[in-house]
């Protein structure tokens, strides 16, 4: 598996620990994937808008 496919994965898992409404907390329980600490946190939606911004660029790269 390559380093963007790996990526994608993570940042589709991240993703998905949003509420019904997109927010994200502070932290996440990987167990039980429940939404920690501050919330909503706007630190965690820059963090996922970045991560967003960075695969899409580096597959917009690999295909043009």
């Amino acid at each position: 598996m390559g380093e963007g496919t790996e990526a994608r994965e993570v940042f589709e898992r991240a993703a998905a620990c949003a509420n019904d409404v997109g927010l994200l907390a502070e932290e996440v329980d990987p167990t039980g994937l429940r939404l920690l600490g501050n919330f909503p946190q706007a630190l965690s939606h820059i963090g996922l808008v970045d991560a967003a911004w960075a695969i899409g660029r580096a597959e917009a790269g690999a295909h043009g």
